[in-house]
C-alpha cells in the first residue's frame, strides 16, 4: 500500500512534467497496474482473514459436541454426574474468550514487534558526522582556508576533489565555476560538513571546522542549494523559516535584497499567499529568490549561493548581486555559477576541472591568462550581444 501512496504522491508532484510530455495515459496505466497488485494482495489477506471466524466457530462447536457426546455417555455409565457435566461445559464456554483474546494479543504483539524492529533500526543508525569532545560552541568567524589532498564519496573509488588549496579572507567573495560535474557543489558540502572523509583540512577562523559543533558551524553559514525547497505555507513563513521571530520589516528587507518584494506585492494576498506544496504556484526564479531571502534574513557570516541565480534573467541577477555587495560588508560570500557574469566581480575565482583547480585568480587575471575561463566568458558575452541585437531588431521592426 505504501508503494501505491508513493506513486500517487509522485504523480501529483510531477503533474506538470507528465502533462508536458503527454504521459497521462501511461501514468494512469502504471497506476492501474499497481492498484491491481495492491487489490490482489489485499484479497489474498482477506480470504485468509475470512476463514478465521468460521474456523473458530467450527472448533468451538466441535468442542461442545464432543464434550456433550462423551459426557452424556459417561453419565449413562455412571462415571460422571449431570452436575459435573454441566460444570465442565460451562467452564469450557468460559475458556473460549480468553483463548481468542490470547490469539489476538499474540497477533498484535508480533505486528508491533515488526514495527518496533524497523523503528529500532532507524534509531540505531549512527551519524556519519561525529562531533569532537569539548567541541567549540561559538559560531566561527574569520578566514576560510582549504587544504585538501583528495576527497572520495563513500562507496566510491574515484576521487571527486584533488589538490584543492586556497585562502579566502573574511569579507571577500569567492566565485566557483566549471563544467557540470566538476565538483563545485561537493566543495561546498565539505564546508558545511555533510562529509568528513577527506584527506586534508578546512579551517574556518582559528580552528578546523571539525572542532566546532555542527550547530555552531552551520549557524554561521546561510546555504541556498541548487534544489530549492519551499514549504506549503505562506511566503512570509517560508522566508522567516530559520528565524520565526523576525519582524515584518526584516522579512520585507530580506525580500527586497533578493529582488522578490515587488513580485510578492503582486500576489493576491501578498506575503500571506500560500505557495503550495514545494512552491508549486511559483516560477523557478521566484522560488530561487525566496530561498535567497530566507538565507539573507539570517545575515550569516558566510552566504553560499550554489547556482542559485540560474533561473533569473541577467538584469535581476545584477540587481541581486549589487544589493549583496552593498549590504554584506565584512561578510563572506561564496557563489557557484555557470553564467560567469554572476561571479566576475568576485575577489577570488576558482575554475574547477575534473575535481582540480585548473585556474585561480580575479576576473582580470583570468582574462589575461586565457584558457577555459576567457573562452567561456567571451562566448557568453557574444551570446548576450546576439540576444540584445535580436531584441533591438524586433523593436525596430
Amino acid at each position: 500500500f505504501s508503494s501505491l501512496n508513493d506513486k500517487v504522491q509522485e504523480s501529483i508532484s510531477g503533474i506538470r512534467v507528465i502533462k508536458a510530455f503527454g504521459y497521462e495515459q501511461d501514468d494512469i496505466e502504471s497506476f492501474r497496474k499497481q492498484s491491481e497488485d495492491v487489490v490482489s494482495k489485499n484479497m489474498a489477506v482477506a480470504r485468509i482473514d475470512a476463514l478465521f471466524d468460521p474456523t473458530i466457530s467450527l472448533i468451538v462447536g466441535i468442542s461442545f459436541f464432543l464434550a456433550v457426546t462423551f459426557g452424556a455417555k459417561m453419565v449413562l455409565s455412571g462415571e460422571l454426574t449431570i452436575g459435573k457435566l454441566v460444570s465442565f461445559t460451562t467452564y469450557l464456554g468460559l475458556l473460549i474468550w480468553p483463548m481468542l483474546a490470547f490469539g489476538w494479543l499474540f497477533n498484535i504483539v508480533e505486528r508491533g514487534r515488526a514495527s518496533y524492529d524497523r523503528v529500532r533500526a532507524l534509531l540505531d543508525e549512527k551519524e556519519e558526522i561525529q562531533e569532537a569532545e569539548n567541541a567549540i560552541a561559538t559560531p566561527p568567524t574569520g578566514d576560510i582556508v582549504y587544504d585538501i589532498q583528495q576527497f572520495t564519496y563513500p562507496n566510491e573509488e574515484k576521487p571527486v576533489l584533488r589538490n584543492i588549496r586556497f585562502h579566502l579572507r573574511r569579507g571577500q567573495t569567492l566565485g566557483i565555476v566549471g563544467k557540470t560535474g566538476a565538483g563545485k557543489t561537493t566543495l561546498l558540502k565539505l564546508l558545511i560538513r555533510e562529509f568528513d572523509q577527506y584527506d586534508g583540512e578546512i579551517r574556518f577562523g582559528d580552528h578546523e571546522i571539525s572542532e566546532y559543533t555542527l550547530h555552531a558551524l552551520r549557524s554561521s553559514i546561510g546555504y541556498v542549494p541548487q534544489d530549492h525547497f519551499l514549504f506549503s505555507a505562506t511566503v512570509r513563513e517560508n522566508i522567516a523559516f530559520a528565524c520565526p521571530e523576525a519582524s515584518e520589516e526584516d522579512v520585507i528587507k530580506a525580500a527586497q535584497l533578493a529582488n522578490i518584494h515587488e513580485d510578492i506585492e503582486q500576489f493576491a494576498d501578498g506575503y500571506e499567499t500560500i505557495v503550495g506544496e514545494r512552491g508549486v504556484s511559483l516560477s523557478g526564479g521566484q522560488k530561487q529568490r525566496i530561498s535567497i531571502a530566507r538565507a539573507l534574513l539570517l545575515n550569516p557570516e558566510v552566504l553560499i549561493l550554489d547556482d542559485s541565480l540560474s533561473a533569473v534573467d541577467a538584469k535581476t541577477e545584477e540587481r541581486i548581486l549589487t544589493a549583496l555587495k552593498e549590504n554584506r560588508g565584512g561578510k563572506t560570500t561564496i557563489i557557484t555559477a555557470h553564467r560567469l557574469s554572476a561571479i566576475q566581480h568576485a575577489d577570488l575565482i576558482l575554475v574547477l576541472e575534473e575535481g582540480c583547480i585548473a585556474q585561480m585568480g580575479t576576473h582580470e587575471e583570468l582574462m589575461r591568462e586565457g584558457g577555459w575561463y576567457r573562452n567561456m566568458y567571451e562566448r557568453q558575452q557574444l551570446e548576450s550581444l546576439v540576444e540584445q541585437g535580436g531584441q533591438v531588431w524586433k523593436i525596430n521592426r
